[in-house]
């Protein structure tokens, strides 16, 4: 189609009338050659702009559908773990006592737990365990005890306790600390029906072009907490969908948070989330968005997640990737 297009434009361009003067006509005929050479530029420009960042021609073969099961279940193990949340409480107390009586200042409705476990005392010296008179709590490593420091670890994070099926440590967010439960024996687990996702869509895989921030810029971004965190971003991934060119924020290692107009209906109200496999360079990328799936949080009401930033908030829903049934 492009051809006979071109091939047109140059014969209309070939057409000139008579000339009375031979200077007149080398002149004329030299304006023609020009007004080619100037045609053919801006089409070959047009052509390599528009090939850009469009949807890229995918095989689905039977090594596409292995990497992308195996990346979906590989996803999927990492957050059955979230169904066995139990429960995450600020810890802005110098004394914070939890079990089922509700006496405690955080209370815990599961059946086989005792009135109280125990307590965590903050103070300055930092963070204690004090396990309540006869509870048997134990570390990751099997060993009994009834009183243990915490202190924070790299990662904003304290070690594992454990009390027969519930486990709990403290964690950091946005610069607070709070207590975070586990319960292998949440009726969430049995309750869950596994993951689900849209059938595999072609139109929804692009050949785009990343370029990396010459240093990596700060962005502040909402999170289910409430509260705002402060989120790196190394670079943009940028593409073209229905003749419309769009740019999202990348993170580290290639992750992306992204909301499109099935948030909330048919995916997590708080965006998806997917990891890019970044070029060492500024240079082309495959971005799959059948490789979208949901946050903890879409599981889970007591987890910690960002949202996209506003400008990773696309108008066009983006029929790919994972489903979600319920939105919490």
């Amino acid at each position: 189609m492009w051809r006979s297009i071109f091939e047109k434009f140059l014969r209309r361009l070939d057409y000139s009338p008579k000339r009375a003067y031979a200077s007149k006509r080398v002149e004329y005929e030299t304006e023609i050659m020009i007004m080619k050479k100037c045609l053919i530029f801006n089409l070959i420009v047009a052509l390599l702009f528009n090939c850009n960042h469009t949807n890229k021609k995918v095989v689905m073969d039977a090594d596409y559908l292995s990497m992308l099961n195996q990346n979906r279940e590989l996803r999927s193990e990492n957050r059955v773990k979230y169904l066995e949340l139990a429960g995450l409480f600020k810890l802005d107390s110098i004394s914070n006592s939890f079990g089922k009586a509700a006496s405690n200042r955080f209370v815990l409705n599961i059946d086989y737990l005792p009135p109280s476990i125990g307590s965590i005392h903050l103070s300055e010296k930092g963070l204690k365990f004090q396990a309540s008179k006869n509870i048997k709590v134990s570390t990751e490593t099997g060993d009994q005890i009834e009183t243990l420091a915490l202190p924070i670890d790299a990662f904003g994070n304290s070690v594992q306790l454990t009390y027969k099926a519930l486990k709990w440590q403290v964690i950091t967010r946005s610069g607070a600390l709070y207590l975070r439960v586990w319960d292998s024996k949440n009726p969430a687990i049995n309750a869950f029906e596994g993951f689900k996702s849209y059938d595999i869509n072609s139109d929804f895989i692009f050949d785009a072009n990343f370029n990396y921030f010459e240093t990596a810029q700060q962005e502040t971004v909402a999170s289910k907490l409430g509260v705002n965190e402060v989120t790196n971003f190394i670079g943009q991934v940028h593409f073209t969908y229905k003749n419309t060119p769009y740019s999202l924020d990348i993170g580290s290692q290639g992750f992306l948070m992204v909301g499109d107009l099935t948030s909330g209906e048919t995916t997590y109200g708080g965006g998806r989330y997917m990891y890019l496999e970044l070029p060492e360079v500024d240079g082309r990328l495959t971005l799959d968005f059948n490789y979208l799936y949901n946050p903890p949080c879409a599981f889970s009401e007591f987890t910690t997640c960002l949202y996209p930033p506003r400008q990773n908030l696309v108008p066009f829903k983006i029929e790919a990737g994972e489903l979600l049934e319920k939105d919490l």
